[in-house]
């Protein structure tokens, strides 16, 4: 799948020589995926490499960087999604968790998961203060989002990472702690993932 914009043909694949290179990601809602898009390429002066109707990814060797788009309201906490980091072997992935184990960090581990229009493996981990990290290892580029029906295999990791306390914790926040839009209403409580507990506003008129 091939996507057009701006004069530019957006080919929704990873670039081979971007993975590898270990590189910072970092995940971020935008409330609107069509116009964030184009700002982030003019800052970057680069296209993305994937533009989807509910995704889109910029990577970037200089600086290092992998910064994906969801649509999805900024919810408490503001944009900020998840942070990452992009492995390029499962031998690295295996020694980060060993040195998180020594910290006694709360760990959630994917092995062989589809999301975000990729084949992953991954840890995720929150720090001591809640924030999520997602530690990964790219295999391949998959043509739709992934597997958004099994929501207990995407959610459990994540679920582990963050605790029970942390989990309600930041679903409280999210139903009912201050909202960073002040033109959009309380969403309903779905998941306290932070990809999913902000759903994607209605379109507008001019959309």
């Amino acid at each position: 799948m091939t996507v057009q914009t701006c004069d530019t043909t957006i080919l929704n694949r990873t670039p081979v020589e971007a993975i590898s290179q270990v590189k910072f990601h970092a995940s971020l809602n935008v409330s609107d995926l069509n116009r964030s898009v184009p700002f982030y390429a003019a800052l970057f002066g680069e296209s993305p490499v994937k533009w989807y109707e509910d995704y889109a990814k910029f990577e970037l060797n200089e600086p290092p960087l992998v910064l994906s788009l969801k649509p999805k309201r900024a919810c408490t906490g503001g944009p900020l999604n998840h942070l990452g980091l992009r492995l390029t072997s499962l031998e690295n992935l295996e020694a980060v968790l060993a040195r998180m184990k020594s910290v006694n960090a709360r760990i959630g581990r994917q092995d062989d998961v589809q999301c975000c229009y990729a084949h992953q493996s991954k840890l995720w981990i929150t720090d001591p203060d809640g924030t999520l990290w997602e530690v990964y290892v790219f295999h391949n580029d998959v043509p739709d989002w992934g597997e958004k029906h099994n929501k207990v295999k995407l959610w459990s990791a994540p679920l582990k990472a963050f605790g029970i306390r942390g989990m309600l914790s930041r679903w409280w926040n999210n139903a009912f702690g201050p909202k960073h839009l002040s033109d959009q209403s309380a969403v309903e409580f779905e998941s306290p993932i932070p990809a999913d507990t902000c759903q994607v506003p209605s379109p507008t008129a001019n959309s």
